[in-house]
């Protein structure tokens, strides 16, 4: 079995670091060697700023996975997925917003960045280090298989077509053209849709609109084929 097909048949249980936010003041959180995040809570919301060094390309940890997400994880183990990480050449941002205020952070490579759930694939998450108030709580990870996911020559290609190709292939490989038939149909039409706007070498403006359908009906036509599979 090679590295990265044993990667997504994995399902473990990962102990994270959990961040208990105070009413006021920033808090940074180390998050390995290379990265940190700096939290601080306004309002009703948290706001989370992450700085990373050294960072790989996604498809490092396997083939199918075209990008980063940032997750707030609760210590119940509620996934909240924050967005897709800003990576240009080895370094990376991110600023986004969590409505917890006691939660680990967590980044993982993915197909695409709508996904639900985790993959196996870490990158960085919290470390509370030698903090007395320390709180840990383990996850699970790595529930969904891609292995049956054909990997797309990505040479070329822009980030969101690839992960809209990407994410309607995660739909096939979940029987969701039977389980979930009309959202399926509304991902077929807006990869369609997305693919015609290729080959005429539509701009950017254009295609990302489309591309950013594509990926939601996608995700929501394996979610919808997952709950029924269950």
């Amino acid at each position: 079995m090679s590295t990265w097909l044993a990667l997504f048949l994995l399902f473990a249980n990962v102990d994270l670091d959990i961040v208990t936010l105070p009413l006021t003041n920033d808090v940074r959180v180390p998050m390995g060697q290379s990265a940190r995040a700096d939290v601080r809570r306004e309002g009703t919301v948290t706001r989370v700023r992450i700085d990373a060094e050294r960072v790989a390309a996604p498809s490092t940890f396997g083939p199918v996975l075209n990008t980063y997400v940032v997750w707030a994880v609760s210590p119940e183990g509620v996934f909240d997925n924050l967005g897709e990480l800003d990576v240009s050449g080895t370094r990376a941002q991110f600023n986004g917003t969590t409505r917890l205020t006691e939660f680990g952070l967590l980044i993982t490579a993915e197909p695409h960045y709508m996904v639900d759930r985790p993959s196996s694939a870490i990158t960085f998450k919290s470390q509370a280090g030698q903090d007395p108030r320390r709180k840990i709580a383990t996850i699970s990870i790595g529930s969904y298989d891609y292995s049956k996911v054909t990997p797309i020559n990505g040479t070329g290609v822009h980030p969101s077509i690839l992960q809209a190709r990407t994410a309607f292939q995660v739909a096939m490989s979940v029987n969701a053209d039977q389980l979930a038939p009309q959202e399926f149909r509304n991902a077929q039409v807006a990869i369609g849709a997305l693919e015609e706007l290729v080959s005429r070498a539509a701009p950017l403006d254009i295609l990302w609109p489309t591309a950013n359908q594509a990926i939601r009906w996608s995700e929501r036509a394996a979610e919808v084929a997952r709950e029924k599979k269950n």
